[in-house]
């Protein structure tokens, strides 16, 4: 019983640690605002854990708690990107039907609204809790949404979801379903490299999506990330070298010659520093890279991919960063946020060069 009520209750400590946590956004302006809602005024002298303290130790309703979460609760951050392909039109009363099938099963425990969008699409979206248990015990409890959106492209059905485990849960239903009305299974295709079992090619992935982009040229690499297929190469066994970290001596050179190569246009295939790391068994699982835009206005795009699975290169993700707008001849030094319009148009060129690139790798490494 006492368990439970630790559970559902809150003590000092763990109103205390839910305030010393967020120390971006429980500001000492803040804490002293909480403190003024109470009648209680503090010297400017007062230190922020002594006001933390302060605050834990007085008595709190359910309001109160509440009111100290929705201040102290981070933005929610954007997830990367996914897609699946699938080889031929779904019908709309199809994808529908699935939806309401999916929604009486799950039942008041998510929220999902599904609606028919332009060109024949269809977006849903998903709200729903969950439990981070690497947060303080008040902030565990998390409310996320996922916006799957199916979109038809010359006569296939691509579906674009967050990279997320509850976003392709309810895609598998929501397909399973599909497969039962039409019965028969549906064709996917993923960008996977699994098949690629050189380092090489897999690398290659990577740089010819940097530098194929249709309407864009490539700027310069900002960061990667490599690992190996050789597991006793590090001393540590890892397989993930982040390069802004420093972590490996070869991750350093990957990325040094693979930003040589961006600055100069300069085969990457043909470095003589590239075959080293190749025949030592490293390729490339992560990119961050910029891309200025061939038509006006020439803005630079951050783009970001790699995989989730870093080992067998399954789980593909991607993501766009922000943007460098173009203004009086010069591109501006802060970077903003893409609009919806143009995030959308940009997933579809990742996407479509992706799979591009990854069928025309698979024939090259079977011939």
């Amino acid at each position: 019983m006492n368990d439970y009520l630790n559970h559902i209750s809150a003590n000092d400590n763990d109103i205390y640690d839910l305030l010393i946590s967020g120390k971006q956004r429980m500001t000492v302006a803040v804490l002293r605002e909480l403190l003024k809602d109470r009648g209680i005024f503090c010297s400017t002298k007062d230190e922020r854990d002594d006001l933390c303290d302060y605050i834990a130790m007085l008595p709190h309703g359910f309001h109160d708690i509440e009111a100290i979460v929705d201040k102290r609760e981070p933005p929610g951050r954007r997830e990367k990107t996914t897609n699946i392909q699938f080889g031929n039109e779904i019908p709309i009363e199809d994808i529908r039907a699935a939806v309401e099938a999916y929604i009486k099963e799950t039942g008041p425990s998510e929220a999902v609204t599904h609606r028919i969008v332009k060109d024949g699409g269809y977006a849903i979206k998903v709200e729903y809790d969950e439990f981070n248990h690497n947060r303080t015990k008040l902030l565990q409890r998390e409310r996320n949404e996922a916006k799957i959106d199916f979109l038809v492209e010359g006569g296939k059905t691509i579906v674009r979801l967050p990279a997320t485990d509850k976003a392709k849960r309810v895609v598998e239903a929501i397909k399973e379903c599909v497969e039962q009305r039409r019965k028969a299974p549906l064709n996917q295709e993923k960008v996977e490299l699994s098949e690629l079992a050189t380092p090489e090619l897999r690398s290659k992935f990577f740089t010819s999506l940097i530098s194929q982009l249709p309407g864009f040229k490539l700027r310069n690499v900002m960061n990667l990330k490599v690992s190996s297929l050789n597991r006793g190469e590090e001393a540590n066994d890892s397989l993930d070298l982040d390069i802004e970290t420093a972590e490996s001596e070869a991750g350093m050179e990957m990325f040094a010659v693979v930003h040589s190569m961006a600055l100069s246009g300069q085969n990457l295939v043909q470095s003589k520093e590239y075959k080293e790391l190749s025949q030592r068994g490293f390729y490339i699982t992560h990119i961050s890279w910029k891309s200025e835009q061939i038509q006006n206005p020439p803005n630079i795009i951050r783009f970001e991919a790699g995989f989730e699975d870093k080992q067998n290169c399954l789980g593909f993700r991607y993501g766009v960063q922000g943007e460098f707008k173009y203004h009086k001849g010069a591109h501006r030094k802060t970077m903003t946020a893409v609009d919806t319009i143009d995030r959308a148009k940009y997933f579809s060129i990742i996407e479509q060069t992706a799979l591009k690139i990854k069928n025309e790798l698979i024939s090259e490494s079977e011939a």
